[in-house]
Formats: structure tokens, C-alpha cells, sequence
């Protein structure tokens, strides 16, 4: 499966054509039901632009995505986003481009390049991580084993979300795919002397 990449965190960047003022931002994207709700907030932070285009991609496969030119001319803005997204190998990932028109049309042409080298603006300033296909668990054991865990954890490139203490201590984590076998061997070697259990979350 081909590894893609994604903004490690929010990144925007300007740039002048022909008096027009281009804003690209991008932001990681966790889940695609986020993405409107993101790219909501940015266009209200600019509501008084000419225009506030966008897309995002989605997915280990990058198989949700979605692009709007938001008053540009149709195919001029939302997908040379798209594609230039797509070209730097991302996913997970949302993009607003921000116009404020400088009084000089750009054509069709024009717009496709100024969408396009504004989103390559932020790229260039972007630091990329890799997306890595991760598996969500939940387990809940002894105090002991809690320590183990949280020690091995981090070796295996997992992190742990919620944690309920009580008698026993109930974890959410994640671990990338192709450590699960590694945490579940660890996990089941508890399961019958610890009193261990633990839920592979689909």
C-alpha cells in the first residue's frame, strides 16, 4: 500500500499577481466529517474576500475528496487545488485559497496558475509527515501491566488517548498496523495470568 503524506500542522503562505492577493492555507485533516467545519472557519476569518476556494482529500486511499471554486470560473480554482495536492502525494489534508481581487483579470489560464502556485506556496512551506494506517484499541488491565504498556507504546509508534483510573486502569490507544501483532503478542501473554483484556476496535 503506497504510504502517503500530510501537513504535520496549519501552514499558510502569500503571494502578488497582478495586484490580486492570494492566502493559501492547508491544515492536516483527521476525519473527512471535519473538513466543511474547517474550512468553514477559515473562510469566515475572510469573509470579506473576493473569494475563499478549497479542497480536501481524505483517506488511506485518498478516496474522499472535494473541491469548490466559490464564484471563480468553472475549473479554475477548486481542482488545480486539487491537483496540486494530489501531485505532492497528499492526503488527510484540507486547503483554502483566499482571494482579494486586485482589479486585473487573470483568464482562465491566469487562474489556473495563481490557484495552483499558491497552493505549491504553502507546500514549500510546509513540514510533511508520513500517514500511517493506525488500529484503535481498548484495554483494560492491571496497574502493572498499565506501566508496561505505557512503556512499550512509544516503541511501537502507538499513542495512548483516554485513560480511566479505578481499580484497574482502562485504555484507548493506537498503534500503526504493523505493529498490532508485536502489541497483541504482549497483550495476550497477560490475558490469562493478568486478568488482561483488551478489544480490537474495527
Amino acid at each position: 500500500m503506497t504510504i502517503w503524506k500530510t501537513v504535520r500542522e496549519p501552514v499558510e503562505a502569500k503571494i502578488v499577481i497582478r495586484r490580486s492577493h492570494f492566502i493559501a492555507w492547508m491544515a492536516p485533516l483527521s476525519e473527512k466529517e471535519l473538513a466543511m467545519s474547517v474550512i468553514g472557519d477559515r473562510s469566515k476569518d475572510f469573509a470579506d474576500a473576493t473569494h475563499n476556494c478549497w479542497a480536501w482529500i481524505h483517506g488511506l486511499q485518498r478516496e474522499d475528496s472535494h473541491y469548490s471554486d466559490d464564484g471563480e470560473p468553472s475549473g479554475t480554482a477548486g481542482k488545480p487545488m486539487y491537483n496540486a495536492l494530489m501531485s505532492a502525494g497528499l492526503t488527510n489534508v484540507a486547503a483554502v485559497v483566499t482571494r482579494y481581487f486586485g482589479g486585473a483579470k487573470l483568464g482562465v489560464r491566469g487562474l489556473i496558475d495563481a490557484y495552483t502556485e499558491s497552493v505549491e506556496a504553502a507546500l514549500a512551506e510546509a513540514k510533511l509527515i508520513k500517514v500511517i494506517p493506525m488500529q484503535n484499541l481498548s484495554v483494560d488491565c492491571e496497574y502493572a501491566e498499565a506501566q508496561q504498556l505505557q512503556g512499550l507504546l512509544p516503541k511501537l509508534g502507538g499513542a495512548i488517548g483516554d485513560v480511566t483510573y479505578d481499580a484497574r486502569v482502562r485504555f484507548e490507544i493506537s498503534v500503526p498496523e504493523a505493529s498490532l501483532t508485536e502489541l497483541c503478542d504482549f497483550l495476550d501473554s497477560k490475558v490469562h495470568s493478568n486478568g488482561l483484556n483488551y478489544t480490537i476496535e474495527d
